[in-house]
């Protein structure tokens, strides 16, 4: 809710008064909500480090080279579909609020979001990283 508050105070301080453009509010609102989950992100590991000192060195090498290599393939993919990936991958929104964030509907949204991980398999298995 705070998010989206904000979004729309960013909006209408900035914009209002110029134009009405849903597709510009959505931007705002994902690039607030990606800055908030970085922030969040960054505060969760400073926790993990502290209470994570005892766990098997070898096995979170692995789980970051891995977490590298799905970050690089994501790359591949196109800015629609990376944003869609990122919303339903954080799994606080159901398709149908993506969906109505996107501006389209549920069963569209459903198979954006198989095309985008069908074409990040595809990265993933030609190695073109």
């Amino acid at each position: 809710m705070d998010i989206m508050q904000e979004s729309f105070t960013r909006y209408l301080e900035r914009y209002s008064k110029k134009t009405r453009n849903i597709s510009l509010l959505y931007a705002i609102a994902r690039n607030y909500f990606l800055d908030y989950k970085r922030k969040n992100k960054k505060e969760q590991i400073m926790e993990d480090d502290k209470d994570d000192c005892s766990t098997n060195q070898e096995h979170d090498l692995q789980v970051k080279q891995e977490y590298r290599k799905v970050l690089r393939a994501m790359k591949g993919l196109d800015d629609d579909e990376r944003g869609i990936l990122a919303l339903v991958l954080d799994g606080e929104l159901s398709y149908k609020e993506i969906a109505s964030l996107v501006g389209t509907t549920e069963g569209n949204m459903k198979v954006k979001v198989h095309r985008a991980r069908v074409k990040l398999k595809e990265i993933l298995k030609s190695g073109d990283l």
